[in-house]
């Protein structure tokens, strides 16, 4: 059985396996203030910064009240797989956490997998981020990117008004990228990096899986899932990609992704900076 069979989306399939735009990324310092609602906060740190789109690494984010979902199957009888209903917590820490930043109708938009501790313990979750507070200063890691941009518009293929990369140029040090249902996310990373010609690199993306299979750790067979490339993810010749994943139960799972084995669910975005 594969992917197709558990997974069916109501759109045609894409043709192409995944998008990308080229630009020239950045890293930069940002500091979010404590009281801010995080949309708010982010938008003003990338005016600020002054860049087209880019990833935001939210470790060590200090959370008032927030709010998250979880993945979950779809009961509309429409799309492959849906959210859970909305948690609400009192407070957290997040200790894994990645944004993809881009536009929505105009307006600066951001898609968040992390891991965080609350009251409840260690969960991992798709934050709302018109529903997340900050509990107090935080300087975390822009990687602003310029060239290109993520921009939401919706997806043929499975109905979910998504980021896609828009524009681009013929060279530069990143690129952005989303891969489409099906495509193993390890095989299509690792053609990306190919055809940019970097030869160390860094990665940074969430999204989701059908499945995911692990060298080092037990896998994870739910269909539907959140995830998200965890820091230590590198290219220097071959790809090393650890994975955070959490699936409609709650149960969490964490390695380093088998090449071939874990194909796309709804969608994965990603960003790739060349190292020098």
């Amino acid at each position: 059985m594969t992917g197709r069979d558990v997974i069916r989306h109501p759109g045609p399939a894409a043709i192409a396996p995944y998008s990308v735009a080229r630009g020239t990324a950045r890293r930069v310092q940002v500091t979010l203030p404590k009281g801010a609602v995080l949309m708010q906060a982010v938008g003003e740190a990338m005016d600020a910064a002054g860049c087209d789109s880019g990833i935001m690494v939210f470790d060590g984010l200090a959370l008032g009240a927030f709010d998250f979902v979880m993945p979950g199957p779809s009961n509309d009888g429409v799309h492959a797989a849906w959210y859970s209903a909305t948690h609400s917590r009192a407070s957290g820490t997040i200790t894994d956490g990645t944004a993809i930043i881009g536009k929505r109708d105009g307006a600066w938009w951001l898609h968040c997998h992390a891991v965080w501790t609350s009251e409840n313990g260690r969960e991992i979750g798709h934050l709302l981020p018109d529903a997340v507070t900050l509990a107090a200063d935080c300087t975390v890691t822009l990687v602003a990117f310029d060239g290109g941009a993520f921009d939401v518009s919706m997806n043929e293929e499975t109905l979910f008004p998504i980021f896609h990369p828009t524009g681009g140029t013929k060279t530069g040090n990143a690129v952005i990228a989303k891969l489409n249902p099906h495509v193993d996310a390890h095989d299509a990373i690792t053609r990306i990096i190919h055809q940019t010609g970097f030869g160390r690199a860094t990665v940074y993306g969430i999204g989701s899986l059908i499945g995911a299979h692990f060298a080092d750790a037990p896998s994870m067979a739910s269909p539907i899932s959140e995830v998200l490339i965890a820091p230590q993810a590198t290219w220097d010749g071959a790809l090393t990609l650890p994975m955070i994943c959490v699936d409609p139960a709650g149960q969490q799972f964490a390695g380093e992704l088998t090449p071939g084995t874990s194909p796309v669910c709804v969608t994965f975005e990603l960003l790739v900076m060349e190292e020098t």
